[in-house]
């Protein structure tokens, strides 16, 4: 089996195991909400709230608190105050029974439990997250108080040090001297811990198959959520009985930090390669420095701050993401939709999270039916978008092999063109320069035995060698062109007059009359004589040709820049000429191969010497830059010395 095939079929297996575990994901929500709220002896409860000004002191405590919502301004405080509360528990028996009280869910900080006793209050018990899992109340899910219930009502005062807006689930189950069985709590927080285990695992398939950035910040996401849950729920702190509470607490409210942050790690990870936006990269960093704030918040304690800043991540990184994801160029469908409808159904997760803690009073199960959906509906939707990004990479990626085969292949065919022209150039230059050699020498001969006394015959001898060094030109330029594409030419560096090789160039070409030479008198310079001939060349007869007959082509020298040594180090030269309006080339083709003007056809010429000349002025360090006007068109060459 290929590699390929191996790592679809894990991840198809993956994808399989997501959809399952999203119908277990509903049992998990019905079995959480299907847990009665009271034993099989038909016991109730009912929770009234204390005024404020009610202490474990205030005489008649237990009559003053007749309050069914929460104080306002106790439901906004962000610290553990402490809170009263009257329980009435009713025992519809003729006789005592003896139950068991629970409170949850564990994370509450500290419980105390009353009753009230011929006027005084009476301690029946006391626990709290801060107390550790080693107290006799600490249970998994909560904390249980044995107690016994006479016949008809009874009232016990909850004391309770926790935010203001903690909920309560409140349970009264007989308790028997046999093994009591598990809890529908227990099985609950058991079968949530295990498919968070099953979640863990399922996110090992990317690390292993794909390893990268987006596997890996999966994985951690996940075994946080994982341990924080453990911690959350009173697992492990009954499972070792050592761990201190307080500190077992501020760990789980940074993993809770940690997961927003892993959250919003693994998410920029998934919408940053498609929208590498300044804002959006600004925000998730402010994001997680936001996050270790308030992780350091929880270790001193300041619970306020920490808090309010736990409040605001919770709103605004889901907000944060969810826009980039929308505005993000995605170019696979499903996986966009993937992306963004897992945003979506996070921060409506999260929305109804924070009304059911803002409007919902008292003692209410919701709340933790949604954030065991949240615990995991996150990482569910998270695997599942990893594994439609990859799928969608894996897409791309095939299209993209196929692209490059493609290209290869075009490459290849246009390769073996350009080798099979330019072995055909060479044959024919090849074939071409024994004529004109034949014809040269016939040419000579003729003009000696002429020996010039016929005008004629002397100006038609002249067009047929003007027309061979024309041809030899155009050879050389061919010759020149495919030298430096296939081997390269390293330029040889040698002491260059350049004002007498200009003079030397402007009197070969016959343009003596024509070209103005301005500028300072340059000393000696290091260049390659043949390549730089070959450049200034080309602009010379490029100007012939295609300026107005008879009109003046201006060659200005550039003031050089000289070193401390004495030597030039920045030296150029500009070749203009006048254009005819017809004649103005196009500025983006000028230095195409074989690009000629369509009104300059009738003028001779192969379209080779301004690419060759721009090539010329590379290999010698230099730039070769047009720079056209309405009527006039310059070439500048210039050379930055070492």
């Amino acid at each position: 089996m290929s590699a390929g095939t191996g790592r679809g079929a894990g991840e198809g297996q993956a994808r399989r195991i997501v959809w399952r575990l999203l119908a277990a994901l509903c049992v998990v929500v019905s079995v959480a909400g299907a847990a009665p709220a009271t034993g099989p002896l038909n016991i109730t409860d009912q929770l009234h709230y204390c005024p404020p000004e009610v202490t474990l002191t205030t005489p008649d405590a237990i009559a003053r608190c007749d309050l069914t919502q929460r104080p306002a301004d106790r439901g906004q405080r962000l610290d553990n105050a402490p809170q009263l509360m009257r329980l009435t528990i009713t025992n519809p028996a003729a006789s005592p029974q003896a139950a068991r009280l629970f409170i949850g869910p564990y994370y509450l900080a500290s419980i105390e439990l009353f009753q009230p006793n011929t006027g005084t209050l009476t301690p029946i018990g006391e626990g709290g997250a801060f107390a550790g899992g080693d107290t006799g109340s600490a249970a998994i899910g909560g904390h249980v108080f044995p107690i016994t219930l006479a016949p008809g009502e009874n009232a016990f005062l909850l004391r309770l040090e926790a935010p203001g807006f903690a909920h309560l689930s409140i349970r009264v189950d007989p308790r028997d001297s046999a093994m009591p069985a598990p809890t529908p709590s227990v099985l609950s927080i058991g079968l949530h811990l295990g498919m968070l285990a099953a979640l863990a695992g399922l996110a090992l398939v990317p690390v292993i198959l794909r390893p990268g950035p987006v596997s890996n910040r999966l994985l951690v996401l996940v075994t946080v959520i994982l341990a924080q849950v453990s911690l959350g729920s009173g697992v492990l702190p009954t499972l070792i009985p050592d761990l201190p509470g307080r500190p077992a607490m501020t760990a789980f409210m940074i993993l809770i930090m940690l997961r927003m942050a892993t959250w919003g790690w693994l998410y920029q990870a998934l919408i940053q390669p498609h929208y590498d936006r300044t804002w959006y990269r600004l925000a998730c960093r402010i994001s997680y420095l936001v996050a270790g704030v308030a992780s350091v918040l929880y270790l001193l304690e300041w619970l306020v701050a920490a808090r309010a800043l736990s409040l605001l991540l919770i709103l605004a990184v889901p907000v944060l993401h969810t826009v980039a994801g929308l505005r993000a160029a995605i170019r696979g469908r499903l996986f966009k939709q993937a992306l963004v409808g897992s945003l979506v159904i996070y921060d409506l997760l999260q929305i109804i999270a924070i009304v059911l803690l803002v409007t919902d009073s008292g003692q209410s199960d919701l709340p933790v039916i949604i954030s065991r959906v949240l615990d995991l509906a996150i990482p569910l939707l998270a695997i599942g978008t990893v594994l439609l990004r990859n799928r969608a990479s894996d897409q791309q990626l095939a299209v993209a092999e196929q692209e490059l085969a493609r290209s290869e292949a075009q490459l290849a065919a246009e390769t073996a063109a350009r080798d099979e022209k330019r072995l055909l150039l060479d044959m024919l230059t090849h074939e071409i320069r024994n004529p004109l050699a034949t014809i040269r020498l016939a040419s000579r001969a003729l003009q000696g035995q002429t020996g010039g006394n016929d005008p004629g015959v002397q100006r038609r001898l002249v067009n047929i060698d003007r027309g061979i060094r024309t041809i030899d030109a155009v050879i050389e330029r061919c010759d020149l062109h495919n030298r430096i594409e296939d081997t390269g030419i390293t330029p040889d560096y040698r002491s260059v007059h350049l004002n007498r090789l200009i003079l030397e160039l402007i009197e070969r070409f016959g343009l003596l009359d024509r070209v103005t030479v301005s500028g300072p008198a340059l000393p000696a310079i290091r260049t390659d004589p043949q390549l730089l001939e070959t450049l200034l060349g080309n602009l010379l007869d490029n100007a012939a040709k295609y300026s107005p007959p008879g009109s003046r082509i201006e060659l200005a020298i550039f003031t050089p820049t000289m070193d401390p040594a004495g030597d030039v180090r920045h030296w150029g030269i500009r070749v203009s000429n006048p254009i005819e309006a017809d004649m103005v080339p196009d500025p983006e083709q000028l230095f195409e191969r074989y690009y000629r003007h369509s009104h300059a056809r009738r003028q001779g010429g192969s379209g080779l010497g301004l690419p060759l000349s721009r090539r010329i002025a590379e290999l010698l360090d230099g730039r070769l830059t047009p720079r056209i006007e309405a009527d006039r068109i310059h070439f500048e060459f210039q050379v930055e010395g070492d």
